[in-house]
């Protein structure tokens, strides 16, 4: 599982973050102004009326690469209704190493991961205009970023992620999104976030206290305020209450591994972080492992977060075990086995697995 630290170059790599944000939802998009485009007409403007998805990534940023499957399957569905745009930028170890940006893109599109990326490209090029006017003023500066522009020409919706990304242009496209409401969510987010950061590495534990009931507060008011968007802060509340009210982190998790809206990342996240723990009890194993059990489903497992792999299965497992409930530990350690042996996995990876699955397989004994 991912570490904190870890997650935040999950979310954005590279990510650096303004404390002076001047981009936000609801703003008119930015223009267009690209250096060249290498693939698809190029687009000049923001046509009224019609939708537009912006996505910037760079050669170098490796959790762009893994999310181009799933943009494109996106981009797949909605062809006929919203127009994606891929915008390549800030490719300065290119330029450092005194290479054509256009010829690097141009090469890379042809490799595997290239080639997985399947809608129209424009790249920025030396003088990062589109970076400059689109990802610098944001809160989180770094890739991978996108944006849903409305009908009106204005940002409807921003992340680093895309697991959201389909149910949030259905509401644009229905016209049932609130810019003004997904503006205030982003901005509450964001500030529960940034103390979130710098609570988790906080020392003093007075302080460390104070800070999390802070967090837990500014959840709970979020939640009162915009109770379809529990979503939002989820994450964040479970690890207030590890710290504060343990007895409440079960019924958190399974609210979280209930909502359709829960991100990927933070699922994996929250049930990693519970699992640091030492004092857990059934009924938290009971809850983790309905989390790990919605992780199964993202289909779009490159970016590491869920999906049926090697590493949930063996999770999902090793949950199941502390419950007690040795037929599922071994059905999915099981599952595991088979996944690795399709794959391939190196040797060693599958002896460890089998050695599990034969522990699990062997009756404990009555002092156990």
């Amino acid at each position: 599982m991912l570490s904190v630290s870890l997650m935040v170059l999950a979310c954005s790599v590279q990510a650096q973050f303004n404390p002076s944000p001047t981009l936000k939802i609801g703003d008119p998009a930015p223009p267009i102004k690209v250096e060249t485009w290498v693939r698809g007409a190029p687009l000049k403007s923001f046509e009224k009326g019609k939708v537009y998805v912006l996505d910037f990534w760079a050669t170098w940023c490796g959790g762009c690469i893994a999310s181009f499957p799933h943009i494109s399957e996106i981009a797949n569905k909605y062809k006929d209704k919203v127009h994606f745009v891929s915008v390549d930028s800030y490719e300065m170890e290119v330029v450092k190493a005194g290479g054509d940006i256009i010829s690097a893109v141009n090469t890379f599109l042809k490799t595997p991961n290239g080639k997985r990326l399947a809608i129209d490209v424009c790249v920025d090029g030396k003088a990062n205009i589109m970076y400059e006017n689109w990802v610098k003023p944001l809160r989180r500066q770094g890739f991978p970023t996108t944006f849903i522009i409305d009908q009106e020409g204005k940002l409807a919706w921003i992340d680093v992620n895309l697991d959201n990304l389909d149910w949030a242009l259905q509401q644009v496209l229905a016209k049932k999104w609130d810019n003004n409401k997904a503006a205030s969510i982003m901005q509450q987010r964001d500030a529960i976030e940034d103390k979130f950061f710098k609570t988790f590495q906080e020392k003093d534990p007075i302080t460390k206290k104070k800070n999390y009931q802070e967090i837990l507060s500014a959840c709970e008011s979020l939640e009162k305020q915009f109770p379809d968007r529990k979503d939002a802060v989820a994450f964040y509340k479970v690890m207030s209450l590890n710290e504060l009210d343990k007895k409440r982190v079960p019924a958190q998790l399974e609210e979280m591994a209930a909502n359709p809206l829960s991100k990927y990342i933070n699922l994996d996240d929250a049930a990693g972080l519970t699992l640091r723990r030492t004092d857990l009890t059934k009924r938290d194993y009971a809850a983790i492992a309905k989390v790990q059990e919605r992780l199964l489903i993202n289909e779009h497992n490159g970016t590491g977060h869920g999906g049926k792999t090697v590493r949930c299965y063996e999770e999902l497992s090793t949950t199941y075990d502390k419950l007690g409930d040795r037929s599922k530990a071994i059905g999915y350690i099981e599952q595991a086995i088979a996944i690795a042996t399709l794959e391939k996995a190196a040797p060693g990876q599958i002896k460890k697995l089998k050695a599990t699955l034969s522990r699990y397989k062997t009756p404990k004994s009555k002092n156990s």
